[in-house]
């Protein structure tokens, strides 16, 4: 038994397609589920001669994927899984290393995410279905929708990236839904609260983590624009100071969040503040607040809330709020103090559209009693009323 037909050379023990593709002539060994050669069995040849052709059509119609039909090998000749799909995308996105942390997060979950008894990133490519998503997803009933959703992104681009090079037909994350979650309101501490905090740390804490705190609560940066402040960035002449850097996980970025600097006006509390902390750090030119234990700038929350501010809230028994909850008290503060909303958003270097949204619970909330009266005291009874004449 041998020789070729159609595109199909049949061994003795195998059979073989052969096509050219990318200008290259590829002979590939047809197998079966488990691996091993397809015997030249009449019927397998029919079945390798329909595939010869349908495959001929797809590579004159440039919709052909290598690995679509041949699972053992790439186009290259090596191994292709979903986990080094997973990777070679995210080798290839040019992003914050903020950013990549969290793409590696779900990377490593769908790596490991075992669906009948096999981890996904172990399984060929070619195999991967939507549903093996669907399944691994299920094996962590307790994640967020929000982290779902993450998840599903991450797979759904790298699986994207395949199809666009050819190596799949079709994306098999497309389609999954969205998975609902809602945001968490906004959680700010009380005036209250909010000195009986700044309190204790001036009298209970170093001299920087007290300065930060009132700083914190006063200004309302995000964390990673306390941490990136720098004193050339502070005008305390003017009361002013441009927030245009961040500190995220240790690593200097360049810009903020929203890729915008702006200049937030400092009030007296504020000013205060930096004024004391002059003191500790001004002379070294470079961060504005810095871990006092070693003199080194704050890399992540995570330091400074184990050390300082969970224990600080446990003493005074204030219910627990994330240090990012200082941002929220600031914006309602404000509000509460009457202030323009679209003066409020540039400070906080929000959109006026994402501020109102966040926190139209404090625009509103202060003024329905006023608007209310308003028309109580139009429809009053008890009020003469004017008569036609």
């Amino acid at each position: 038994m041998g020789g070729h037909r159609q595109g199909v050379e049949v061994r003795p023990n195998s059979i073989r397609i052969h096509f050219t593709w990318e200008g290259k002539a590829r002979k590939e060994t047809l197998r079966n589920q488990g691996g091993a050669a397809m015997a030249p069995t009449p019927a397998n040849i029919r079945y390798a001669e329909r595939l010869a052709a349908e495959i001929r059509e797809k590579i004159r119609l440039g919709t052909f994927a290598f690995v679509e039909y041949f699972s053992a090998t790439d186009a290259s000749g090596s191994g292709l899984t979903f986990g080094g799909q997973l990777d070679t995308w995210l080798a290839a996105q040019r992003i914050e290393d903020s950013t990549r942390a969290g793409y590696s997060s779900a990377i490593r979950f769908w790596k490991a995410a075992a669906v009948e008894g096999v981890p996904l990133g172990e399984r060929p490519i070619r195999t991967l279905k939507r549903s093996d998503l669907l399944l691994a997803l299920a094996t962590r009933p307790g994640l967020s929708g929000k982290t779902v959703n993450n998840y599903v992104s991450v797979a759904r681009e790298a699986l994207e990236l395949a199809v666009a090079d050819k190596v799949l037909q079709d994306n098999p994350a497309s389609g999954i839904p969205r998975a609902q979650h809602q945001k968490d309101p906004p959680d700010p501490f009380s005036r209250d609260e909010a000195e009986r905090i700044i309190a204790h740390h001036h009298a209970a804490s170093p001299a920087q983590v007290a300065n930060l705190v009132e700083f914190w609560f006063w200004t309302g940066l995000r964390t990673s624009e306390i941490a990136g402040l720098r004193w050339p960035n502070v005008d305390l002449s003017s009361g002013s100071m441009v927030v245009s850097e961040a500190l995220v996980r240790g690593a200097a970025k360049g810009t903020t969040k929203t890729n915008v600097a702006r200049t937030v006006l400092l009030n007296s509390r504020a000013a205060a503040a930096l004024a004391r902390q002059k003191a500790h750090t001004f002379l070294a030119g470079g961060h504005v607040f810095l871990d006092p234990r070693y003199g080194t700038p704050w890399t992540e929350e995570r330091a400074f809330r184990r050390s300082f501010w969970e224990p600080g809230l446990k003493r005074l028994e204030i219910r627990y709020r994330r240090p990012y909850n200082m941002r929220h008290s600031y914006a309602t503060q404000m509000l509460m103090a009457g202030m323009n909303p679209a003066f409020c958003a540039r400070q906080l270097g929000h959109s006026v559209e994402v501020f109102l949204s966040t926190y139209a619970r404090w625009i509103d909330g202060e003024r329905n009693d006023a608007e209310m009266a308003r028309i109580e005291a139009a429809i009053s009874p008890e009020l003469p009323r004017k008569t036609a004449s």
